[in-house]
């Protein structure tokens, strides 16, 4: 294998490594801005806390945490949310409290909004 065959394959090498890299640093800041809208624009609601577990997983050293909810005005609606939590807001999701939820009513998509808990 000559010079150029190996400067070319390392070349190829670093290019998709970065352009998968990019691909998922893309990823993480479009889910942050569709959080952030959902937070800022979802329809309020409250539920009461059911259940809670860390998953073992952290983003950006928040631990990431499994919550069972059950609907307050509707007790037969149970939904699972996995969200990032600041280690401040873990003492909100103890089993009993009631939280303030975004929901968005197309997709059902839900996040707990710990500025209404």
């Amino acid at each position: 294998m000559s010079d150029f065959s190996a400067i070319a394959i390392a070349a190829a090498v670093v290019l998709l490594v970065g352009g998968h890299t990019a691909w998922q640093i893309r990823g993480l800041f479009r889910a942050r801005a569709a959080d952030a809208r959902l937070l800022a624009h979802g329809e309020l609601c409250y539920a009461k806390v059911v259940s809670a577990r860390q998953s073992g997983t952290l983003i950006n050293d928040h631990p990431l945490c499994v919550v069972r909810l059950v609907d307050v005005q509707a007790p037969a609606t149970q939904r699972d949310i996995a969200q990032p939590i600041e280690a401040i807001d873990l003492p909100a999701i103890q089993t009993g409290c009631t939280v303030a939820l975004r929901i968005d009513r197309s997709s059902g998509r839900a996040l707990i909004d710990f500025s209404r808990s």
